[in-house]
């Protein structure tokens, strides 16, 4: 097991997960395919994407996907190329919290989508959220336009979305970062998923922020050993303000995302990798 303290800048392998996924057969299908055709709600008229950092926003290319549920899923897409990234919000937020990074991974080189799960920002209103669908959808749209290697990146809710949503895409993701993950939100349950993984995983935490270290490394210790990395930094902040600080630890996480993308979505002709 890797466990990366303060000092250090932990990027080991995790790695995601296969589940089941768009079946073309008649036979019982239980998970109609996502489609990613960017349209809107026919009986909600909903806000811009975007609607609390329109000029962020609109420094990227706006649209609304359809999930399974065919809910509509505000997003907003930086940067082009074969490696992807997808960003998932907070409780507390939405998209808007994430853009200021989204720009600088694709000033990286890669491919970001932000979205705004639905219940959130300018996506369909709902009361039965669709977490795991969401984040598929937004995968799916990147694997369906040319950007076949795609990470995700999540942040506390977000984060515990993310490693659920690892554990059941197929093909499998090539990385998940969960940030700041609560091993469960809103009955969905980020550890027991864990076991599942079948993509490199990488952990990360403030060990002043409550008790969100101890939930990192308890999901840390569910994934399988050669796909698990954590990395708890000196600090109080969460989710995305963990990533944004302007501190030492602040630098260091992102640093540690950093390298861990490029290990996973820039696989070298030796790395060998399971999909």
């Amino acid at each position: 097991m890797a466990r990366v303290r303060r000092p250090l800048v932990a990027v080991a392998s995790a790695l995601l997960l296969a589940i089941a996924g768009c079946t073309p057969e008649p036979p019982p299908d239980p998970e109609p395919p996502p489609t990613t055709t960017p349209s809107a709600s026919p009986d909600v008229t909903l806000p811009p994407v975007g609607v609390d950092c329109r000029e962020l926003a609109t420094q990227g290319l706006t649209l609304h996907l359809t999930n399974a549920a065919d809910l509509s899923i505000a997003a907003v897409e930086y940067g082009s190329g074969p490696k992807g990234v997808v960003l998932a919000h907070q409780s507390d937020a939405n998209m808007c919290q994430w853009l200021r990074y989204a720009i600088v991974l694709a000033e990286q080189g890669y491919r970001v989508v932000a979205f705004d799960f639905a219940g959130f920002g300018a996506s369909s209103p709902t009361d039965s959220k669709t977490y795991l669908e969401d984040i598929r959808t937004a995968v799916t749209y990147l694997r369906e336009r040319g950007t076949p290697r795609v990470a995700v990146i999540g942040a506390s809710m977000g984060a515990t979305m993310s490693i659920v949503a690892a554990a059941a895409i197929t093909p499998p993701l090539d990385a998940v970062v969960a940030i700041s993950p609560p091993s469960t939100f809103d009955g969905v349950n980020a550890e027991r998923a864990a076991v599942e993984l079948k993509s490199p995983a990488l952990y990360i935490a403030g060990e002043s922020d409550g008790d969100y270290e101890v939930y990192a490394e308890e999901i840390n210790e569910a994934t399988p050993e050669s796909l698990r990395s954590l990395l708890v930094v000196d600090s109080p902040e969460h989710g995305v303000k963990l990533v944004e600080a302007g501190t030492a630890a602040g630098a260091e996480v992102r640093a540690a995302i950093r390298s861990f993308l490029a290990q996973h979505l820039n696989p070298s002709p030796t790395t060998s990798t399971t999909k």
